[in-house]
């Protein structure tokens, strides 16, 4: 009788020991610690750059919790494009109304205060952080050799990749940390309920993927990564097809399109849409040529690609003209190109071998899709935001190609070169985080730095010229005032020769004359405003009545000797001001001493239209009995 032949029991999979040894309570707090040191010097910054349309200058905010109903059922610059007087909203609409919800909650609790809400900022990006590592070492790296490892150098990299300052530093981008946070949520719960099929977490993954919509447009590309994740998820015996799994998601996704376009609209791309008088500030290609375009567009998907690797310098702003058009004849376009086929080759040879790592590649490329520009004009050529979510993918990849090629090297070698390299990094990268988030204290400090930086940007020349201006009526600074305004009129002038359909350099330029005392100039930029650029610009408003009066005074010193004189000052001021009573009293008063009687009576006659109070009264018609005194003679 043969034997039966008895198999040889499987060895047990070696268990690899860990570059990063901690306990798993440990490393979460090795997280947080990093973001709290990373952008802990936030708390004491203000507001900056879009917080003041987005918070301070949006009154459904300000009327705080009774402002939601308006925030859910309108864009999210409308209340500030009310107040300057705009008809229209940004190109393609900005439905993104849960982080300004948020800002009204907490308007409600708190106030203005800036130092709550950026620490709301540190704590939800502290929350996304370990949110990446939880993901990636429970489910997507779980399998994968060295996947505990790659999981937590993942989460360092993204959270001290300077990179994100932008995002955490100023108030406003709160939106892309919320949309980032429950895209992460999104993946855990609905990949909870591939392994437990338990309802809740579905329902959990649902509200998440709308939450995630709710804060920023981006999530809708999960319509796509989420079937690719249930497809490559390494989990025996899936229980529901990919197709019904994803069901779910796509009716979730079209209510979100309901809503979204019951407010804003269909998402469009109308480069003839004329906001604030000025096309460039909105559709940043509008003086170029298609083939011009499409260059520009996939050399600043390079740009996003070249600056998660060197993330210096920072900036602001990449409007018109700081990225200069480009062609086909340029070779970081093509390098541009051939990245991206490059990775998307990678990706989809990745994808027909189930291996998980084409999801990383497939988040960077759909994650700036809806940025690119190809599809929806989002009024920008780039911005640091952007790259936000993007950058999970790159922080993905980069640990798994470390210990991809460093397989071979003895272990001891290798965690000492990793830790040690990985230290140089993050001293590095805290240098210039901490550095760039002292910037963003406010508007001043930030483009006074940008400029020094930022040749070719319109808007942070205009605005680092408010910084000058600002500092030089700061007491203190008497000594350098004229030299800081002549820096300020350097930079609205440099700024006008970019673009001289942009509105602001014309108002600073009036201003920064205006402290020069050099009244006609500022006449002059302000008149340009009004009559050719935006005529109803909200500055003006307080700027003109200003400059009347200074006429007024100018005509009151020079009109003992220089009567006629006085009376052109006077004529300047109520141009710019005629609702002043006492410019047309005085007016009178001269005209009478030069003997113009009737002009004199026109000019008192006016202040009482504008005045008729009784103590205006007793003098008007005081000189008015003068005049026919006067012509009675």
């Amino acid at each position: 009788m043969a034997k039966k032949q008895v198999k040889p029991a499987t060895p047990p999979p070696t268990v690899l020991p860990l570059v990063f040894d901690f306990p798993l309570r440990t490393k979460y707090i090795i997280l947080a610690i990093i973001g709290l040191i990373f952008y802990g010097n936030t708390l004491f910054n203000g507001y900056a750059l879009d917080d003041n349309g987005v918070i301070l200058g949006n009154e459904y905010v300000q009327k705080g919790v009774s402002g939601i109903y308006k925030i859910m059922t309108n864009d999210a610059y409308s209340s500030y494009l009310q107040q300057l007087h705009s008809s229209q909203n940004f190109v393609g609409g900005r439905y993104r109304p849960l982080s300004i919800v948020v800002f009204a909650v907490e308007q409600s609790l708190f106030g203005d205060s800036a130092g709550i809400r950026h620490f709301v900022n540190i704590l939800f990006f502290i929350s996304t952080i370990c949110a990446i590592y939880y993901f990636l070492s429970n489910f997507l790296l779980k399998k994968l050799a060295r996947g505990e490892d790659c999981a937590f150098l993942a989460a360092v990299l993204f959270a001290i990749h300077p990179l994100h300052t932008e995002v955490v530093a100023n108030i406003k981008s709160f939106d892309e940390i919320l949309s980032f946070f429950f895209i992460l949520l999104t993946f855990i719960c609905s990949l909870e309920y591939v392994k437990q099929a338990k309802p809740k977490f579905l329902y959990m993954a649902m509200g998440s993927f709308f939450l995630s919509m709710l804060s920023k447009e981006y999530a809708l590309m999960l319509v796509v990564l989420l079937p690719m994740l249930f497809y490559l998820y390494p989990t025996e015996g899936k229980k529901k097809s990919i197709i019904s799994l994803s069901l779910p998601y796509c009716i979730t996704a079209v209510v979100y399109m309901f809503l979204r376009i019951s407010v804003v609209g269909i998402p469009h791309s109308n480069p003839n849409v004329r906001f604030l008088n000025n096309f460039l500030r909105t559709d940043p290609y509008y003086l170029a040529s298609h083939g011009q375009k499409m260059a520009t567009e996939w050399y600043a998907l390079g740009k996003y690609l070249f600056m998660l690797f060197v993330p210096f310098p920072l900036s602001s702003d990449y409007s018109y003209n700081q990225i200069p058009y480009k062609n086909f004849g340029t070779i970081t376009v093509w390098l541009s190109l051939i990245a991206y086929i490059g990775l998307l080759y990678w990706g989809i040879k990745l994808l027909r071998k189930k291996d998980v790592m084409a999801f990383p590649i497939f988040f960077f490329i759909l994650m700036l899709i809806p940025i690119s520009n190809f599809f929806i004009n989002v009024g920008a050529i780039y911005g640091e935001r952007f790259d936000y979510h993007a950058s999970l993918g790159f922080v993905i990849i980069i640990p798994y190609l470390i210990f991809r090629f460093t397989r071979k090297v003895v272990f001891s070698t290798r965690k000492m070169a990793i830790t040690g390299v990985l230290a140089v990094i993050m001293l590095g990268c805290a240098v210039e985080t901490i550095a760039r988030n002292a910037n963003w204290e406010n508007d001043n400090t930030l483009f006074m730095h940008d400029v020094q930086y930022i040749k070719n940007s319109e808007f942070v020349d205009c605005n680092a010229s408010v910084g000058y201006i600002n500092l030089a009526m700061t007491k203190g600074y008497e000594s350098r005032k004229t030299q800081m305004l002549d820096t300020a009129v350097m930079l609205c002038r440099r700024a006008v020769n970019l673009d001289k359909s942009f509105p602001d350099p014309f108002i600073n330029l009036g201003l920064a004359y205006y402290f020069l005392s050099n009244l006609d100039s500022a006449k002059y930029f302000w008149d340009t405003v009004q009559s050719a650029l935006y005529p109803n610009h909200p500055k003006l408003k307080s700027y003109q009545p200003m400059l009347a009066k200074s006429f007024l005074l100018k005509a009151r010193t020079v009109g003992p000797n220089h009567p006629f004189m006085a009376i052109r000052e006077i004529q300047k001021g109520i141009s710019e001001d005629s609702t002043q009573p006492e410019l047309w009293y005085n007016l009178g008063g001269i005209y009478y001493t030069v003997q113009l009687y009737d002009s004199a009576r026109y000019a008192w006659m006016r202040t009482l239209q504008l005045k008729p109070d009784t103590e205006t009264t007793k003098a008007v018609m005081g000189g008015l009995n003068a005049v026919r005194t006067a012509e009675g003679k």
